[in-house]
């Protein structure tokens, strides 16, 4: 119950809109309609971590968001639901994708590939049956860094094959 109150505070924290000088701040709205995963087996601990990826990329320029929906489960497949669903949103700006970076060593410039290190990101775990109430649902919305993240009926489906393949079913 105590998990519950949790991942409901940061939900609502999420949701919530910045007020500037007695104005709420523009809120964006972005429809996803990319999705990816990635699977990743532990040979030590036999335990496998899958994650969905809903990617967000508005027409307006600014910033890209992924929503990873992560499970972990012991062996290749999963016989039983995972006990949590870690969700995890990350903003990044145009400048992420090819970010800039520079050095001189005595006066000659020193070839450098630049990666992102630390996005904006914030995440939350939620109980099992509760990602299958979201995987089912008709319509998400999700709201962070005044965005409104609209899921696309694509990612809607991955969603729930996704639920039924961690159901174990």
């Amino acid at each position: 119950m105590r998990q519950g109150m949790i991942v409901v505070g940061v939900l609502v924290a999420l949701g919530c809109h910045t007020v500037v000088h007695g104005q709420p701040a523009q809120v964006r709205r972005i429809e996803g309609h990319r999705l990816g995963g990635q699977l990743q087996f532990d040979s030590r601990t036999q335990k496998t971590t899958e994650t969905a990826t809903l990617t967000f990329i508005g027409t307006d320029g600014g910033p890209i968001f992924t929503v990873d929906f992560v499970a972990q489960y012991a062996g290749s497949q999963p016989t039983s639901p995972p006990l949590v669903v870690d969700v995890i949103l990350t903003e990044r700006t145009i400048a992420d994708e090819a970010p800039q970076m520079t050095m001189q060593v005595d006066g000659q410039p020193l070839p450098l590939v630049a990666r992102p290190h630390s996005p904006r990101s914030v995440v939350a775990s939620i109980p099992f049956d509760d990602f299958v109430r979201l995987a089912n649902a008709d319509a998400i919305v999700e709201g962070a860094f005044e965005t409104e993240l609209v899921f696309g009926a694509a990612q809607l489906r991955m969603l729930r094959s996704i639920a039924r393949r961690w159901a174990g079913q």
